[in-house]
């Protein structure tokens, strides 16, 4: 106390107040405080506005007031409960609203102890129920001193702001201040109570803290010895996991035992869920004594007991390692544990057989499926079912197979649990077609986007015709700016505009609908912002792979000049060049005989990190002279230049492929002009 007294020069009466009050705290909470923490505990104490019971007790019966009007859309029915502003608060009101940030805050600085105390509740109250945005200048000010408002009182005023007027703050600014950063200055976790901290103050600012001040605020609370309930460790275990921080996250997850909460045991609902979260970041490494999980063991160290839910989990993780005896391990000990398989369970499953191309496997899973109703009808478990029969049958028809057989295959499958409605909508089916009975709903469900981009990309397979393809996507674009509930959606992904664009490729006819559909991608000015059902819709531009397509397109029907273009447009876009888009171009200037090219795109590839593979050795094969090639290449490397640069080669290509088309050439030209005119370069 009289450390206290004598470092803020403070009247010994309210040293005193404050230190009864802490006093009493620590009674209630059974706490240990060392020197330290006894002198923070009264400094806090001191520093707030209100020093006696009183005006907390005034506060909360007045936010109370304000904060139940609001949330049942009301008037404030115990208006006596709210503070009146009188002549002196409207005279600050009218300083703060005008200039908060100089005549006000002049003011504010001025004012004593008791004058703020007073007038901070009248102005919180008013700005709360009238100006929002100005009530969070108001907290900046406010907070600026050594003496400020209780850690509730701005708890509660910064909860009210996000809890009913986030959407309008959500982009506030003020200088160099947002929402977030208000947050971060006015809950500052070295103004954090110790005894008695408000916890869901406390994870009010950690759910909203930039990854700083999580550690920061972590720090903190374990030096000072900051009061920690099971549900804020927690919240730090969130924040950590998601700041991909494992290490932290585990010591966090250590605190359970420690605070000791029944209703947050190792073993309970609430720890198990942050633990499966933590164990989507868990990787196998390699010791002494085999391979094993980084996280697990740690977790079964600590007394966790895996559920089925984290097992799942660690199953995926498991089989992501590309060991498939892991997986079955993995597998092994749910089966020993009576685990019982779920939708997620079924679906790990899949996944890894359809990835590792394994259909016998695949059928196995689905007459287990079959058997269980609640898992067969699961949307997920039948997507990836389908999915999977796609992969075996439709993706890469067998030429012996019948393409009819395999299109109606795949919509057997579909009609099982969704309605033909889309797919008749979007020209798949004639208008007249009726499907025949099948088990399965007895409601049919519209379909999802993945079992409406599988039934195109069928189609596409099965049937081949330009004509019906340019006809479809006319089609597809009409619904989609109407808003299709079920069509509309596939805009957000390059799929199924990929799989328009590889089937145009497929004959020269297809080339202008192709650079249209590229322009359709770039241009969403013409979409809607949502579904008829209001989805909200979020248009995708394209992607390196749409502009890969693309650009093979013009490869495949001989334009070497339009494909020439269409690099100009992706470097105009920053696309960056993957393996693929490398062989792409590689074996569009092998096609045409350029040997130069040829050379100089291998060795940029090379320079891009991507090494030649089995698809550039395929491309190279059309050289009708590969030897020149290879004296090219090495003419390359010992033809750089001071700078460090290749030197340009001035070998002609062995012949020339331009096919006489000036028309069609001609239409091309200024469909890419016009798709170049709608590309904006990145700033």
């Amino acid at each position: 106390m009289k450390k206290v007294a004598y470092v803020r020069q403070a009247d010994p009466k309210l040293v005193a107040m404050a230190a009864e009050r802490v006093n009493r705290e620590i009674l209630n909470k059974g706490r240990h405080l060392t020197d330290r923490g006894l002198y923070l505990s009264l400094a806090m104490r001191m520093n707030s506005l209100y020093t006696r019971d009183l005006g907390l007790r005034q506060w909360k019966e007045a936010y109370g007031a304000i904060h139940k009007a609001k949330t049942y859309g009301r008037e404030v029915l115990h208006k006596a409960a709210l503070p009146k502003l009188r002549e002196d608060g409207e005279q600050l009101l009218a300083l703060l609203l005008n200039d908060c940030q100089g005549r006000f805050r002049e003011a504010w600085l001025a004012m004593n102890r008791a004058t703020r105390a007073w007038a901070w509740q009248r102005l919180a109250v008013w700005l709360l129920q009238n100006n929002q945005a100005m009530a969070l200048e108001f907290l900046l000010v406010t907070t600026e001193p050594r003496d400020k408002p209780d850690f509730t009182m701005l708890v509660d005023c910064l909860a009210y702001l996000e809890k009913f007027h986030y959407e309008e703050l959500r982009d506030w600014t003020k200088g160099a201040h947002t929402f977030e950063s208000v947050v971060a200055t006015c809950l500052d976790p070295k103004d954090w109570p110790i005894i008695s901290p408000p916890q869901k103050g406390i994870r009010f600012y950690i759910r909203r803290a930039g990854f700083l001040g999580v550690y920061e605020s972590f720090r903190l609370m374990n030096e000072r010895g900051i009061t920690m309930e099971a549900q804020t460790a927690l919240c730090y275990m969130y924040r950590f996991t998601q700041l991909n921080d494992v290490e932290y996250a585990l010591r966090a997850l250590e605190f359970i035992p420690k605070i000791n909460d029944p209703g947050f045991s190792v073993d309970s609902e609430g720890v198990l869920r942050h633990c499966c979260k933590l164990l989507t970041l868990d990787t196998v490494e390699d010791k002494a004594g085999g391979r094993n999980f980084r996280i697990l063991p740690r977790l079964l160290k600590m007394g966790v007991q895996p559920d089925r839910d984290m097992m799942n989990i660690v199953l995926a993780n498991a089989y992501k390692t590309g060991d498939p005896q892991l997986g079955a391990d993995m597998l092994q000990f749910m089966k020993n544990h009576h685990h019982d398989f779920d939708s997620y369970t079924y679906l790990t499953l899949l996944t890894d057989a359809v990835s590792r191309g394994d259909r016998g496997r695949v059928d196995e899973l689905v007459r287990e499926v079959e058997m269980q109703e609640d898992i067969r009808n699961n949307p997920y478990i039948f997507s990836k079912i389908f999915h999977a029969h796609f992969t075996f049958t439709a993706k890469h028809i067998d030429p012996e197979s019948d393409p009819s057989g395999v299109f109606y295959s795949m919509l057997d499958m579909y009609n099982k649990i969704h309605d033909i409605t889309p797919l008749k909508e979007l020209l798949l089916l004639p208008p007249h077609y009726t499907a025949p009975p099948t088990q399965g709903l007895e409601v049919k469900t519209p379909p999802s986007p993945v079992s409406l981009f599988l039934m195109i990309a069928t189609f596409f397979r099965c049937r081949n015709r330009i004509s019906q393809v340019h006809h479809m996507y006319d089609r597809f674009r009409e619904l989609v700016q109407q808003g299709h509930p079920s069509i509309a959606p596939l805009v957000e992904t390059d799929h199924v505009y990929n799989e328009f664009l590889i089937a145009f490729r497929k004959s020269s006819r297809g080339l202008r609908s192709s650079i249209r559909l590229v322009e359709d991608m770039l241009d969403a000015s013409a979409l809607p912002k949502e579904t008829t059902a209001g989805k909200p819709l979020k248009h995708v531009s394209p992607t390196p792979r749409t502009w890969t397509i693309l650009l093979s397109a013009f490869n495949y029907s001989r334009q070497p000049d339009a494909a020439e273009k269409v690099k100009e447009m992706m470097a105009k876009h920053d696309v960056e060049y993957n393996q693929v888009t490398w062989n792409t171009i590689i074996n569009g200037y092998a096609n045409a005989q350029d040997i130069p090219e040829t050379a100089n795109a291998i060795k940029k590839m090379e320079k891009d990190g991507f090494a030649i593979d089995h698809y550039t050795m395929k491309s190279l094969r059309y050289l009708r002279d590969p030897e020149r090639l290879w004296v090219a290449i090495e003419e390359m490397d010992e033809g750089l230049n001071s700078g460090g640069t290749h030197k340009l080669l001035t070998l002609e290509p062995a012949s020339d492929v331009h096919t006489d088309q000036k028309e069609q050439d001609e239409l091309i030209d200024n469909g890419l002009e016009k798709l170049g005119s709608k590309l904006k370069p990145k700033m």
